[in-house]
């Protein structure tokens, strides 16, 4: 891997991360501060975790990093799911959040075995 931008796992988090953020802005959420702050942090957590294990440079760094990423995705994951359940964002929005958030997730899994195995 010679640049972040190359790796699919953080530009599909950087998406996850503007899709959520941008969700949190929309009334009626935007008046929820303590759910809006929380799906904000995780969300923006997944990216700069990315960021932050691939500047470090050692496997080990990075694996560690990306374990605290698939903490923060699925907790990204489950903070989405009680907002469609409390319908407090449209759902198509909610729906596509989801959808990036299980993408990243999974690709972060990928990226652990492929890492772990060596």
């Amino acid at each position: 891997m010679r640049k972040l931008d190359t790796l699919d796992a953080w530009r599909c988090a950087q998406d996850t991360a503007r899709s959520a953020y941008l969700l949190t802005m929309q009334l009626p959420l935007s008046k929820h501060f303590a759910l809006s702050d929380q799906i904000r942090r995780a969300a923006i957590s997944v990216p700069a975790n990315i960021a932050e294990g691939y500047a470090l440079g050692t496997t080990p760094q990075f694996v560690r990093c990306l374990r605290i990423v698939l903490g923060s995705a699925t907790e990204l994951h489950s903070h989405l799911t009680l907002l469609r359940a409390l319908k407090l964002a449209p759902e198509e929005d909610v729906a596509e959040c989801l959808h990036l958030s299980d993408r990243v997730i999974a690709m972060v899994i990928g990226l652990l075995r492929k890492l772990t195995r060596r």
